[in-house]
């Protein structure tokens, strides 16, 4: 369709705005520095992740569509599966938990120590709602939307990550920021388009472009 394209793009640019360009800091950190376009390992393994994401949407949609009910159960323990095994490799080969009471800093140990009980909650929230709970809801989601339209929506989430960031920690949003999230929340409008809306609203723009002349 059309106006998912769009929405694709002004999507792809905004997320780009957001992550790309380095703008805010906290107000520990000085944000003096002007913006310039840049990509580091972080931004990197930032677009590797969304390359993975709509890559599970799209996979995700397809074992959806014959059965719906049947299949979401199964896919999101194989993606809360996946994300755990990934999570694993990651700590041994960052090499924290062989330092010395490394293995303190495990879940048994979180749990049995009072003086790490936050770190035991923030993990618990992690694992079961906003990586569990998150995964069935968007695998249920998909069921009933195409995975190109719910891959716009969810674009969204650098856009909370930005606000929440300026809320909570005191960023400072810089003016690329609030370009890139004004391009996400067009895109966000642009996608609730039906086609021959869109199509429509493009011939009265080249109309009047052409009765200018």
């Amino acid at each position: 369709a059309p106006q998912t394209w769009l929405a694709a793009m002004l999507c792809i640019a905004g997320v780009a705005m957001l992550e790309l360009m380095g703008g805010g800091g906290s107000d520990v950190v000085s944000s003096a520095a002007p913006s310039s376009w840049g990509i580091d390992s972080g931004g990197m393994l930032s677009l590797l992740a969304g390359l993975g994401f709509g890559t599970g949407c799209y996979m995700s949609e397809n074992m959806m569509r014959d059965q719906p009910k049947e299949q979401a159960l199964p896919i999101t323990s194989v993606l809360v599966a996946t994300t755990a095994a990934v999570s694993a490799l990651w700590s041994l080969a960052d090499g924290w938990m062989m330092e010395p009471n490394g293995w303190s800093y495990t879940l048994p140990g979180l749990f049995a120590d009072p003086s790490l009980s936050m770190v035991a909650a923030a993990i618990l929230w992690t694992g079961l709602i906003s990586t569990s709970l998150n995964f069935f809801l968007e695998v249920k989601a998909l069921g009933t939307i195409p995975s190109a339209e719910a891959s716009v929506i969810l674009a969204a989430e650098p856009l909370a990550a930005a606000a929440l960031g300026s809320i909570m920690l005191h960023e400072h949003l810089a003016m690329c920021d609030y370009i890139g999230g004004a391009l996400i929340i067009t895109a966000c409008i642009v996608n609730t388009l039906q086609p021959e809306d869109f199509v429509s609203r493009i011939d009265f723009l080249s109309a009047t472009k052409i009765a200018k002349r």
